[in-house]
């Protein structure tokens, strides 16, 4: 059911603590974004919305921003695209996984079945995932062992995710750490058992519970927060937590975060067979340059411009879509070859780390011509 090969690096004498798997015969066979202007950083900062100082230092260009534009209905955007770009379309898929980070619309009610109706999908199983910005690598990994579960009737699966945070209750201008500035957009991914533009070679997923708190800070489990009309801080619940850290002498937050991406993203190359030097491209959420080299490029002894860091400057950290808006991109713009090795990185408050290696396996029609070295590393 699953590929297995000796791992040529000799780096981890133990395997890797949570879920890891090589899947067979899993690819990528469409890809779709929808993506609204941004709104230029420079303006936030001269209206007040944005600390100059921040600015200066995040050398953030802009923000996407969607206005009133409902999350389910950017996904069907984003999804229409991918299935375009689909050999098997709307009809090939069995499964719709629907991410989200923000309010998806009207509570207790489905966006993932609003997102089949509108794309005429008939006949399919869905449900929604709740795993904040790393949804759709979760999704990734899930389509993955559903697929692999199912040996002779394997339908494609379709992967969606979309957030607005345009909302009272949120501030997005201060809504992180230096550089991670929420930003509206959409993104969608066919999953195939048969054939794609990229193959899944390896996917190792973990949740650090020891972090969970990050994210909740002192708030109350119940009512929640938005249910009261309270205004979600997350600045202000990362730092309760680290106050509370530091009080009872445990590890620097900083440096255990960083830990927990280093140890994932080598794992996954692990899994992989692969090593550092073997990647084109890493991807991983848009934010401060310092946590992408910390975080990614560091542990896998790569330079920085092996990233997407500079681009996703111009975009904001769009939740779940900051991995496949950089690999839409990179396609488009001709960045990636036949026989490139790309890795997906997320971490997401929970605290949850996944790791995606993809192999480009043919370029699709809509790649723009390859401008790269091709087989792996530039």
């Amino acid at each position: 059911m699953h590929r297995r090969e000796p791992n040529p690096s000799g780096r981890h004498a133990h395997p890797f603590p949570g879920r890891a798997m090589r899947p067979a015969d899993v690819f990528l066979a469409g890809l779709g974004c929808w993506l609204p202007a941004p709104y230029p950083a420079a303006e936030a900062a001269a209206a007040g919305l944005y600390d100059v100082a921040v600015l200066a230092e995040s050398k953030l260009r802009g923000v996407l921003v969607a206005g009133p534009e409902a999350p389910p209905d950017m996904a069907v955007r984003a999804a229409r695209t991918a299935l375009s770009r689909s050999p098997g379309g709307a009809a090939a898929i069995g499964t719709v996984l629907h991410g989200s980070t923000f309010y998806q619309g009207p509570e207790m009610w489905s966006p993932t079945a609003y997102i089949m109706r509108e794309l005429g999908i008939t006949g399919a199983s869905g449900t929604e995932i709740r795993n904040g910005c790393n949804s759709m690598l979760t999704g990734v990994e899930l389509a993955a062992g559903l697929l692999s579960g199912c040996p002779e009737d394997r339908p494609d699966i379709l992967l969606t995710t979309a957030d607005n945070f345009d909302s009272p209750l949120l501030n997005r201008w201060d809504s992180g750490p230096m550089g991670v500035i929420a930003a509206d957009a959409a993104s969608s991914v066919v999953i195939s058992p048969t054939a794609g533009f990229a193959r899944v070679e390896a996917v190792v997923s973990r949740v650090y519970p020891q972090f969970e708190a990050m994210a909740r800070g002192d708030e109350p489990l119940f009512p929640p927060t938005g249910s009261t009309g309270r205004r979600i801080d997350t600045v202000a619940r990362a730092e309760q937590f680290n106050e509370r850290v530091r009080e009872t002498g445990g590890t620097n937050i900083a440096d255990g975060i960083a830990q927990a991406c280093s140890e994932t993203v080598l794992a996954a190359l692990d899994e992989a067979g692969l090593q550092g030097s073997d990647l084109r491209w890493v991807l991983v959420p848009n934010g401060d340059e310092a946590t992408t080299r910390t975080c990614a490029t560091d542990p896998l002894g790569l330079d920085v411009s092996r990233s997407q860091w500079e681009f996703g400057c111009g975009i904001g950290h769009a939740s779940a879509s900051d991995q496949f808006i950089a690999l839409d991109h990179l396609l488009r713009t001709g960045q990636l070859d036949e026989g490139d090795h790309v890795l997906l990185f997320g971490g997401a408050p929970g605290w949850s780390a996944v790791a995606v290696v993809l192999t480009v396996h043919a370029l699709p029609p809509w790649a723009g011509k390859p401008t790269t070295p091709t087989g792996g590393a530039a």
